[in-house]
C-alpha cells in the first residue's frame, strides 16, 4: 500500500474512534443526569413515607384516645348521657 491510502485508512480509523467516543461520552453523560433525577425522586418519596408514618402514629394515638373509656364517657356526657348511679 502507498503512504496516501495509509494515511485515509489511518484518518477515517481517528475520526471512527473520535466519533465512538463523542456517543459513549453523549451515552454516560446521560446516565448521570438520569440517575441524578431518579436519587432525588427517591429522596423526595423517602421524605414523604417519614411523613406519612408520623401522621399514621399521632392518628393512632389519637384513635386509642379517643376509643379509651374515659373519651368515650366524656364525649356522652355532652350530649346528656349519664349513669343512672350519677343522679
Amino acid at each position: 500500500m502507498d503512504e496516501q491510502k495509509k494515511k485515509r485508512i489511518y484518518s477515517a480509523a481517528v475520526v471512527i474512534g473520535v466519533m465512538f467516543l463523542s456517543i459513549l461520552l453523549s451515552f454516560m453523560v446521560y446516565q448521570m443526569f438520569a440517575i441524578g433525577a431518579k436519587k432525588r425522586r427517591i429522596d423526595a418519596l423517602d421524605a414523604q413515607i417519614a411523613v406519612l408514618e408520623k401522621e399514621k402514629e399521632e392518628t393512632s394515638d389519637s384513635i386509642e384516645v379517643w376509643l379509651s373509656k374515659w373519651k368515650i364517657e366524656e364525649a356522652a356526657r355532652e350530649k346528656g348521657w349519664y349513669y343512672s348511679t350519677d343522679k
